[in-house]
């Protein structure tokens, strides 16, 4: 063997060790990649599932007077599919049995609207009697032409000074938010794990403690807010909680502390459903042939006087 061939020999021995070498080095953070990006890709289609639950759990909780029980039961028959689905009644059973059991503890469903303020200022006596309940009550007719309920007519109708900050119109608004933990057989080995430390670390002050002990049990948090409006009257229950205070954040108002006076936000100026007071406008008057002062309007209703 000549010296020629033996270095040939040597150097192809040389870059079969680099290679590998640079096999070890470079798959393990490829596959942390992919299993990072397939763990997102569930995270979204879990968040897209939650996405339609609340809005079937928000329809159904317009019909039946916000009521928490009929929510809660939408959102788990939504959930169904997630859990597995069928194509038969018994797989259908068999999955709504797994979303119910899962669900028991890991998802928290809050009506932030009405809140408990909107009931201290729109609560109407009369519509209460009519539903056979103890409970207060917000109305939900013909919201167009009224600014209290029927029974109340000197409610604190005015959002800037009352303590909802809402109208009656804005407290026929139901909104849910539902925070619910994706769980541990839903996600990709290794890179579940990674994103329930980081979110831990990332938001250790987290203050929210079902947040916290979603995290604790190895599922991911994830967080969906729903509107629709109300097709019936809401009742007050126990899921609806406090409005935030001024400036934000999730601290409610105490009870029994008068809220402070919020201003409403200024309109833009294509924004066709803006409802920012606007100052009346100055009456117009026309001067009189010859000079003399003008004359004001006939009435209180700023119509011109008739020539």
């Amino acid at each position: 063997m000549t010296p020629r061939t033996l270095d040939a020999i040597v150097r192809r021995d040389h870059q079969h060790g680099a290679g590998l070498v640079g096999f070890v080095v470079v798959a393990p953070t490829l596959l942390a990649l992919t299993m990072a990006i397939l763990q997102t890709g569930l995270a979204f289609h879990a968040k897209s599932s939650l996405n339609y639950a609340g809005f079937e759990a928000a329809r159904a909780g317009s019909l039946a007077h916000a009521d928490p029980t009929r929510i809660r039961l939408a959102f788990t028959r939504a959930m169904t599919a997630y859990y597995g689905g069928g194509r038969n009644a018994g797989e259908l059973a068999a999955a709504a049995r797994r979303a119910h059991d899962d669900l028991a503890g890991a998802v928290r469903i809050e009506i932030l609207s009405p809140s408990k303020e909107s009931f201290d200022d729109f609560h109407s006596p009369a519509a209460a009697h009519r539903l056979g309940t103890a409970e207060r009550v917000i109305p939900s007719a013909a919201l167009a032409h009224r600014r209290c309920p029927p029974d109340r007519p000197g409610c604190a109708a005015d959002p800037a000074h009352n303590r909802s900050a809402q109208t009656l119109a804005d407290a026929n608004l139901l909104k849910l938010r539902l925070t619910w933990g994706i769980p541990r057989a839903k996600q990709m080995p290794l890179a579940g794990r990674f994103f329930t430390w980081a979110l831990r670390t990332l938001d250790a002050d987290d203050r929210d403690a079902f947040r916290s002990r979603l995290l604790a049990a190895g599922r991911i948090p994830l967080v969906s807010h729903v509107t629709v409006r109300m097709q019936s009257d809401a009742i007050e229950s126990g899921a609806i909680v406090p409005r935030p205070v001024s400036g934000g954040g999730d601290t409610p108002i105490a009870p029994g502390t008068p809220a402070p006076p919020e201003p409403l936000p200024p309109c833009g100026s294509l924004d066709p459903l803006c409802t920012e007071p606007k100052p009346p406008s100055p009456p117009i008057v026309e001067p009189v042939q010859g000079g003399d002062a003008p004359t004001p309007p006939s009435d209180d209703s700023g119509d011109l006087p008739c020539p």
